[in-house]
């Protein structure tokens, strides 16, 4: 998750403009400081695990990068430093130059499935969706190339690929990348079961910009009575954990608002900057007495907190998880402006729990129900296996006994890191 509250990061961004130099004690002149010891710095006073941080010779590197992921200590896997004018231009707005879409892997299947589009994207015009194959890249079948060959070609500025849905037609597009805005909530419905009203929410990321789409989302579900609530965050990697207290609200209908939503605890030599946050009041709040939630290991961050800190007021048998174990990220991290080097230095600052002192979940957030990623269906068809045991439970009160269980061989996966991994597409 990412700390990102302006206020706080205005003061550390004077701060940098002011340290940044420092006087020569020889002519009393201001010398400026490099990226190195600005990096330093803020780590040794920053870092959650300030004590533990090496010696380095920084004469033994040729690059930033490398010096700082050396820092990190062996449990550290997501500090990361990048670009700040890209950074901030995704945080606030979800803004990136790509293709628009996202792939994944069935398990024992070489031939990779679309897993999203985002609405900019040119295969959301075209009526490409998640599910549908991804055969052919500049004319190369995808069948016999690994991860990094895929990665490779679809980091081209133009590429010509050929899609195939489930049906067996077929779609050809020459795409060029684009500057675009990744939309957060990818798909909200109410489905009418037997009994209920049902409203499914698939909400991919913690952005500025999902402040509105979260509450157009909740006006609607409130404008069609809507009387349970599947939360799908299966490839949600968090973001800022002011969206994560805003949708909290907006689930629990404002009912614990002003209570403790999360404490966040910073290193031994910052146990001044301690804090905890409550429920925020939301406008469009509609409450829910329960939620399902749908998970896998790339859920991580504020999608855990949201869940972590709605626990212990919803209760842990009135928030179903299905799917796989979540990522397992407790902690979280301030984003360190330094624009004298268009640098963002985002190291793990804090680690955060519930009103109860619980959020320990390195291991991942276990799920009520095993289930496999089910990338062969839609968003919303009560088909795909995830949503379909959740409606399950909602009509009959429990799960289904034959399901598409979590399998546990090796799958291929695209390995992300850093901003890419915040951004998590092509």
């Amino acid at each position: 998750m990412i700390k990102f509250n302006k206020l706080w990061l205005f003061a550390i961004l004077l701060l940098f403009v002011f340290t940044a130099c420092s006087k020569d004690d020889n002519d009393n002149k201001p010398k400026d400081k490099t990226a190195v010891e600005v990096l330093d710095e803020i780590m040794e006073e920053w870092y959650l695990w300030n004590d533990e941080l090496p010696a380095l010779n920084v004469n033994n590197y040729n690059d930033l990068n490398t010096y700082f992921n050396d820092l990190l200590v062996d449990q550290d896997k997501w500090s990361f430093i990048a670009n700040l004018d890209a950074l901030l231009a995704f945080l606030n707005n979800g803004t990136y130059t790509g293709y628009g879409f996202d792939l994944q892997f069935e398990e024992g299947n070489n031939t990779p499935r679309v897993s999203l589009v985002y609405d900019q994207s040119q295969l959301y015009d075209e009526g490409i969706t998640r599910s549908w194959k991804l055969l052919e890249i500049n004319n190369q079948s995808t069948n016999s190339m690994t991860e990094n060959e895929i990665r490779g070609l679809l980091s081209n500025s133009t590429i010509a690929l050929l899609f195939e849905n489930n049906s067996g037609e077929q779609k050809s597009l020459n795409l060029s990348k684009k500057e675009m805005n990744q939309n957060t909530v990818i798909k909200r419905s109410v489905i009418q079961t037997l009994n209920k009203k049902v409203a499914y929410l698939v909400f991919d990321s913690f952005l500025g910009s999902s402040e509105a789409e979260l509450n157009e989302a909740f006006d609607y579900f409130n404008a069609e009575g809507a009387e349970e609530l599947v939360l799908d965050m299966r490839y949600n990697g968090g973001g800022s954990t002011d969206i994560a207290n805003q949708l909290a609200g907006l689930i629990s209908g404002n009912a614990y608002q002003g209570k403790i939503f999360s404490k966040y605890i910073f290193n031994e030599s910052k146990t001044s900057e301690n804090f905890n946050e409550a429920f925020s009041s939301q406008a469009s709040a509609y409450g829910f007495n329960r939620i399902f939630v749908i998970t896998t290991s790339a859920t991580a961050s504020a999608s855990e907190l949201v869940i972590n800190s709605l626990k212990p007021y919803m209760g842990a048998e009135n928030i179903k998880l299905i799917g796989s174990t979540t990522h397992g990220k407790p902690v979280g991290m301030n984003v360190f402006q330094v624009p004298e080097f268009n640098l963002a230095i985002l190291p793990i600052t804090f680690h955060i729990t519930d009103e109860n002192g619980d959020g320990y979940y390195f291991n991942g957030i276990p799920v009520d129900h095993e289930v496999e990623d089910d990338i062969t269906h839609d968003w919303g068809d009560i088909d795909e296996s995830n949503l379909k045991a959740a409606l399950d439970y909602i009509n009959n009160d429990a799960f289904p006994a034959v399901t598409a269980r979590a399998k546990k061989g090796y799958k291929r996966e695209f390995v992300r890191k850093g901003l890419d991994e915040l951004i998590s597409a092509f």
